[in-house]
C-alpha cells in the first residue's frame, strides 16, 4: 500500500512545473521579495504552469543563508496561495539543516520538498546516502522528491533509488540523468514514486510513450513560451487529447528555442562546469523579467557573452512570431 505522501504526489504532481531563480536587489545584498512575488504571479497567471519549484539550483540556494532560504519558500507559497502546488529545495549537506528546512516548509503549507543529493563529501557510499534520507524520513512527514542532479557530487544509481523509494516520505524523483537511467527507474519504481525529468525536448515522448506525468522542473517554460503563446502547454494538451501528429508539429516549432537553451543553459555546465544562472537571469531580463544579479562565487556575463545571448534570444522571439502556434485544444 502506498504511503499518504506517495498517494498525494500521484494526484498532485502533474503537467508542467517551472524552476524559478531567486531575484536579488541591484547590489546583491538582499532577496528582492517584490520581484519574487511578481515572478510567481507571472508563472501562474501568464504561463499557466502546474507547479513551482523554488530555492533550487537555479535559485542559487548555496548562496542564501538558512533564513533567506526559508523566507524564499514562504514568499513563493504565499503568492501561489494554493493555486498551484509548490516544491521547495530543502537539501543541505548538514542533515540537521535539511530537517529544519523541511519542517519549516511543512509548517508554511508547502506541498512538497525536494532534497538534493548530499553534496559534501562527494561520492558518498550508498549506505551513507541511505542513512541520510532515512534520518530525514524519521524527522518529517513532508512529501519529498529525490533530486538526482549532476550538479551534486553524488550520483544516485538505480539500485539505490529503488531502496530509497521504500521510505514513506519519498514520493518522487527529479532525475536529469541519461535516458536509459530514467526509463529503468520508471520500469522499476514508477508504480511507487513519480519519476520525472527536466528536459523539455524529451517531454512529449516521455509523456506519451512512457507514461511520465510531469515535466519537473525547467526554466525553459519561461524562456521560449510567451503569454498568449504557450506552446509547451498547448502541445501537451494536444497529446492528451489524442492529437499526436498536431502535438509533434507544434513541438517542432520550438527547435530554435531548444537550440538556444542548449547553448546557454546546458553547454556552460557540460563544457566549463559553469552553473548557468547568470545566463538564465540575463535571458529573463531580455524578455522584460529582470531578476537582479547573481551572487558570488558566480560572476556576471561579459559584454561579449551578453551580446551573444541577446542575439539568440531576439532571434528565437522572431522565429516564434514567424511560426504561428496552432489553436489550443
Amino acid at each position: 500500500m502506498l504511503s499518504p505522501a506517495k498517494r498525494f504526489a500521484r494526484d498532485a504532481v502533474r503537467g508542467l512545473w517551472i524552476a524559478i531563480p531567486t531575484p536579488f536587489t541591484a547590489d546583491g545584498r538582499y532577496v528582492d521579495e517584490e520581484t519574487l512575488e511578481a515572478s510567481v504571479e507571472h508563472c501562474i497567471s501568464a504561463l499557466k504552469v502546474d507547479g513551482i519549484f523554488c530555492g533550487g539550483v537555479m535559485g542559487e540556494f548555496w548562496a542564501l543563508t538558512l533564513a533567506e532560504r526559508m523566507r524564499v519558500h514562504e514568499v513563493v507559497r504565499r503568492q501561489a496561495d494554493g493555486r498551484v502546488p509548490v516544491m521547495a529545495q530543502v537539501g543541505h549537506h548538514a542533515l540537521g539543516d535539511t530537517i529544519a528546512l523541511a519542517r519549516h516548509a511543512s509548517e508554511h503549507g508547502i506541498e512538497f520538498g525536494i532534497a538534493m543529493n548530499p553534496y559534501f563529501p562527494p561520492e558518498l557510499p550508498d549506505e551513507q546516502v541511505l542513512a541520510y534520507y532515512t534520518g530525514l524520513d524519521a524527522a518529517t512527514d513532508l512529501p519529498m522528491f529525490l533530486f538526482n542532479t549532476p550538479y551534486s557530487g553524488t550520483s544516485l544509481p538505480v539500485d539505490l533509488i529503488v531502496r530509497l523509494a521504500e521510505l514513506d516520505i519519498v514520493c518522487g524523483i527529479k532525475n536529469p540523468r541519461s535516458l536509459d537511467h530514467l526509463l529503468e527507474l520508471q520500469r522499476r519504481v514508477g508504480d511507487r514514486i513519480i519519476v520525472t525529468d527536466a528536459a523539455e525536448g524529451q517531454w512529449l515522448s516521455l509523456h506519451t510513450e512512457h507514461g511520465m506525468q510531469a515535466l519537473m522542473s525547467t526554466p525553459a517554460l519561461a524562456l521560449y513560451q510567451r503569454p498568449g503563446d504557450l506552446r509547451v502547454r498547448d502541445y501537451t494538451a494536444l497529446a492528451d487529447a489524442g492529437r499526436l501528429d498536431e502535438a509533434r508539429e507544434l513541438s517542432a516549432t520550438l527547435a530554435p528555442g531548444r537550440a538556444a537553451f542548449q547553448r546557454w543553459m546546458r553547454d556552460p555546465w557540460t563544457e566549463q562546469r559553469v552553473i548557468p544562472i547568470a545566463y538564465l537571469k540575463a535571458w529573463l531580463a531580455r524578455l522584460g523579467l529582470p531578476q537582479g544579479p547573481v551572487r558570488a562565487p558566480l560572476v556576471p556575463l561579459t559584454h561579449e557573452q551578453l551580446a551573444g545571448l541577446h542575439g539568440d534570444v531576439d532571434a528565437v522571439s522572431a522565429q516564434l512570431e514567424e511560426a504561428p502556434a496552432v489553436p489550443p485544444v
